[in-house]
């Protein structure tokens, strides 16, 4: 009972719930938007079969950047 008396005295806590509630209520309302009706007489353009090689090199590469830096950076024993 004495933890969970000293985390609600806690000024992290209360720093912690107050950012929590403020995302929320800004998440609320960027989800609450009604959808954009499409243009009336306009037409759609699906593309089909579009690669997606570019992003995956650009995904490979930042994931092998991160693994080289969190490798160089431990400790060597």
């Amino acid at each position: 009972m004495t933890a969970m008396t000293d985390l609600i005295r806690s000024r992290n806590f209360w720093c912690c719930a107050i950012a929590c509630l403020l995302v929320s209520c800004g998440a609320n309302e960027l989800f609450a938007q009604a959808p954009v009706a499409p243009p009336a007489g306009g037409t759609t353009v699906i593309v089909q079969g579009r690669s997606l090689s570019f992003e995956w090199i650009i995904t490979i590469a930042m994931c092998g950047a991160a693994l080289f830096v969190v490798c160089r950076s431990s400790r060597r024993n």
